[in-house]
C-alpha cells in the first residue's frame, strides 16, 4: 500500500480522518433531469423531455408536461392535454387540480372555480386551491360563497395565513368588519412578516373609518414589500381620505407610470383628479382605462360623473347610457342600475337645460314634458317629481355646461369606449 495511503487510513482509524475513495455523483433518471431542467427555468427543453417520457406512455411525465405547459403560459395545450384524462377519471385529483390552473390561466372563470371545487372535494387540505377558488369567487362578487370555501380550509388548517387572509378579505366584501379585524389581526400576530395580512389589516382599518392605524398598517405592508401594487395603491386611497391629496396623485402617477395597462389604477388617478379640481385630467384618465377594458360599466359611470361636473352633459348622457348597457348586458361590476338611471336622468335634464340656455331659449314651457320623453326612450321610469329633485341636483353641471357651450367644442369619445 502506498506509504501516504497507509498514514491516511491510520488516521481515519484513529477517527482523525476519512479513507475512502471519492463519491461519485448518482446519475439523474430522464424524469430527474427534466424535472432539473425546469428548475433551473429551462421550461422549453424541461417540455421536451417531458414529451418524450409522455410519450413513451409516463404517466407522472403526462401530469409533468401539463404543470410545464402551464408554466410557459401554454394553458390551452395543458387543457387539451388534461381534459380527456380527467374526463376519463374524475377521481384524478392531480389532473384536476392542473385542469383548473388552465382554466384559470385562461379566464375561463365559472370553470376553473367548478374544477377547483372538484379538486377540493377530492383533496380538501389542498390550500392552493382552496385559496385561489376563494379568489375567485370574490373577483366574481360572490363573497359568500368565497367564505365557505375559506373556513372549510381553516377547519383542516386554522392557523394557515393565506387561509385566514382570505377568510379576512371575504368577511371586508360582506360588510363584517369586526371579523374581518379580528381575522387581520391574528394573522398578523402569526405571520408578522406576511405582507398580505398587514395589507388586508389596513383595508379594514380604512373600512372602519381609522385611517391613522390603516396608513401605518400599509406602510409595514410596504417595508416587507415595497413594490406592492395593491399597498401602494391602497395607502393612496388611504391619504386621498384624509385629504391628502397631492400625496396621493404623486404616488398614483407613479404607479401608472410603472403599470401603463392597469386600467384599475387609472380609474384610481382620475378620482384622485376629480377630488383635486383637475376636471380635464381626470376624463383623460378615463378614457385610457376604457380604452383598456372597454367593458367595465364603473369606467362609464365614474366618467359621466366627472363628465357633469366639467360641463359635458351630453359626453355625460352616453357615458351613462354605456354603463346601463353593460350592465344589462350582465357584465358584473358591482354598480346598481338604479344608481345608473338615476344618473342618467341627471345628464339628460342637465343636457336639455344647457341646450335651451345656450340658445336663449328661456322658455320653460313644455320642458317637463320633453324630460319626460327623453327619459322614457332612454327606458327610464320617472316623474315629474323625481325630475324636479333631479333638476335641483344639476345646477352646478348646467352652469359649468353653459359657461362654455359657445367657447370649447365637446371633447370627442373614443372609439374605443364603445361596448
Amino acid at each position: 500500500m502506498n506509504r501516504h495511503l497507509a498514514v491516511l487510513c491510520l488516521l481515519s482509524a484513529l477517527g482523525l480522518c476519512q479513507c475512502s475513495a471519492p463519491q461519485v455523483a448518482k446519475p439523474l433518471t430522464p424524469m430527474e433531469r427534466a424535472q432539473h431542467l425546469r428548475d433551473e427555468g429551462r421550461l422549453a427543453d424541461a417540455e421536451l423531455e417531458f414529451k418524450a417520457l409522455a410519450d413513451r406512455g409516463d404517466d407522472q411525465a403526462l401530469l409533468e408536461l401539463a404543470e410545464t405547459q402551464i408554466l410557459r403560459g401554454h394553458h390551452a395545450e395543458a387543457l387539451a392535454l388534461l381534459k380527456p384524462r380527467l374526463a376519463a377519471n374524475v377521481n384524478d385529483a392531480e389532473a384536476a387540480v392542473l385542469v383548473a390552473r388552465a382554466y384559470d390561466g385562461l379566464g375561463r372563470i365559472d370553470e376553473a372555480i367548478a374544477t377547483y371545487a372538484r379538486r377540493l372535494t377530492l383533496k380538501p387540505d389542498d390550500v392552493a386551491a382552496a385559496v385561489r377558488m376563494a379568489e375567485l369567487l370574490l373577483g366574481r362578487g360572490d363573497p359568500e360563497h368565497a367564505s365557505r370555501v375559506a373556513y372549510a380550509g381553516l377547519k383542516l388548517h386554522p392557523d394557515e395565513p393565506r387561509l385566514l387572509v382570505i377568510a379576512a378579505r371575504t368577511m371586508l366584501a360582506r360588510g363584517r368588519l369586526p371579523t374581518a379585524l379580528d381575522l387581520a389581526k391574528h394573522v398578523t400576530e402569526l405571520a408578522p412578516r406576511n405582507a398580505d395580512a398587514w395589507l388586508v389589516l389596513g383595508q379594514v382599518q380604512a373600512m372602519s373609518g381609522d385611517l391613522a392605524e390603516a396608513e401605518a398598517s400599509l406602510k409595514v405592508a410596504l417595508e416587507i414589500v415595497p413594490d406592492s401594487r395593491d399597498g401602494q395603491s391602497e395607502l393612496a386611497s388611504v391619504w386621498m381620505e384624509q385629504g391628502a391629496t397631492d400625496k396621493a396623485l404623486k404616488l398614483l402617477q407613479k404607479l401608472v407610470g410603472a403599470l401603463p395597462g392597469d386600467a384599475s389604477l387609472w380609474n384610481q388617478l382620475a378620482a384622485a383628479k376629480h377630488k383635486s379640481g383637475n376636471l380635464e385630467g381626470a376624463i383623460a384618465a378615463l378614457d385610457t382605462a376604457i380604452s383598456l377594458q372597454p367593458r367595465r360599466p364603473v369606467l362609464y359611470r365614474n366618467l359621466a360623473e366627472v363628465a357633469l361636473d366639467a360641463g359635458w352633459p351630453d359626453r355625460a348622457v352616453q357615458a351613462a347610457g354605456q354603463a346601463r348597457a353593460l350592465v344589462q348586458a350582465r357584465v358584473q361590476d358591482n354598480v346598481a342600475m338604479p344608481e345608473l338611471d338615476s344618473l342618467q336622468l341627471r345628464a339628460i335634464i342637465a343636457a336639455m337645460m344647457t341646450q335651451r340656455v345656450c340658445r336663449h331659449d328661456h322658455n320653460s314651457a313644455g320642458l317637463e314634458r320633453e324630460l319626460l320623453t327623453a327619459a322614457e326612450k332612454s327606458a327610464i321610469k320617472t316623474t315629474p317629481a323625481e325630475l324636479t329633485a333631479a333638476a335641483n341636483t344639476v345646477e352646478d353641471a348646467v352652469r359649468a355646461a353653459v359657461a362654455r357651450c359657445r367657447t370649447a367644442p365637446t371633447p370627442a369619445t373614443p372609439a374605443p369606449g364603445h361596448p
